[in-house]
């Protein structure tokens, strides 16, 4: 089992980068959520200050975390993983999706939630309400959701196509 560490990193990164670019499409998508004020008010208080630009400057960043662990996982999946009746790439993409999304639904809530406000970016005075959880778990479920499907489609059509070549 020979995982190079340098090609697990470079493919982490261009997922991220991929990631970061698709982020701006579910920005878009993402958008509704704003009606709710107190999602404003988080983007207010992040730099630079104003909620749109923040939303635009910000919204990417968790598809880019999303796809950096989905990018570490698939090749050493590729690797660590005991062959099966399935396609590897698709086991391996779904070891991905897993993970990534894993890490996610904890670390979004948390971090807005939690970690954000006694950093002193309290963007929700009012106290974090159940309707505020509620808002953000939502919010994070969408937004993953965004991400999940398309890519389990692809793995899935990637997955057929690596067993009808017959590799």
């Amino acid at each position: 089992m020979d995982i190079d560490a340098l090609y697990v990193l470079s493919t982490a990164l261009h997922f991220a980068v991929l990631g970061g670019l698709y982020g701006l499409l579910i920005a878009l998508l993402w958008s509704p959520f704003l009606l709710s004020g107190r999602l404003r008010r988080l983007f207010e208080s992040l730099p630079p200050g104003d909620w749109r630009m923040s939303y635009v400057l910000w919204m990417p960043l968790p598809a880019m975390v999303w796809a950096f662990f989905l990018g570490i996982v698939l090749p050493v999946s590729r690797v660590a993983r005991p062959p099966t009746e399935a396609s590897i790439l698709y086991v391996a993409g779904l070891d991905g999706i897993l993970v990534a999304t894993a890490i996610s639904v904890l670390l979004w809530p948390i971090l807005l939630l939690y970690v954000l406000p006694v950093r002193g970016f309290d963007w929700a005075p009012e106290e974090y309400t159940p309707t505020t959880v509620t808002l953000v778990v939502g919010g994070t479920v969408w937004y993953l959701l965004m991400l999940v499907v398309p890519m389990y489609v692809f793995v899935l059509f990637a997955g057929f196509g690596d067993v009808m070549s017959g590799t």
